[in-house]
């Protein structure tokens, strides 16, 4: 999972030629990794507030996001309600409404059942060397909990740094 940066374009559906030639200049400018709608992606927080400084100074600057990008997804159903799935099919999740947690000791038995009891709350794994769950925020006490009572270890990511 890595962090990413996400620059919201304002545009109307009227104008996709303005748009287009607008993203030729930026791409000139900055490195744009992907684009989803009028969503631009970049992997730098440098290149993010490069991309800022040009929307804004257009007044085009619509909302900025900090993105997780998920290079081995396995998403639920509840994935579209926390990101997206971009054009060139990346995986993207909004950190502001997200959480993250590996599962770190337990019984295997006890692991299993666990995340059978938490899997309406897991928006997506991440299938990585460890396992990485993703969580609605506000389901973190709920998960903590779960765990305790199954006797397993789990360890929250801070997902802002």
């Amino acid at each position: 999972m890595k962090s990413m940066f996400g620059l919201e374009i304002q545009c109307t559906d009227d104008t996709p030629q303005y748009f287009q030639n607008l993203l030729l200049q930026i791409k000139h400018t900055a490195s744009i990794f992907d684009v989803d709608d009028n969503l631009l992606i970049t992997d730098s927080a440098m290149e993010a507030k490069l991309v800022k400084n040009l929307l804004a100074d257009r007044c085009l600057l619509e909302e900025t996001y900090i993105l997780s990008f998920l290079e081995n997804p396995a998403p639920s159903t509840l994935f579209t309600d926390y990101g997206f799935v971009s054009e060139k099919e990346n995986h993207y999740l909004y950190q502001a409404m997200t959480a993250a947690f590996h599962i770190n000791s337990g019984k295997v038995d006890d692991i299993n059942m666990a995340l059978i009891q938490m899997d309406e709350s897991i928006i997506a794994v991440e299938e990585q060397y460890k396992k990485l769950y993703f969580i609605d925020k506000e389901s973190r006490e709920y998960i903590l909990k779960v765990a305790k009572s199954y006797d397993i270890e789990v360890s929250f990511l801070d997902l802002d740094k």
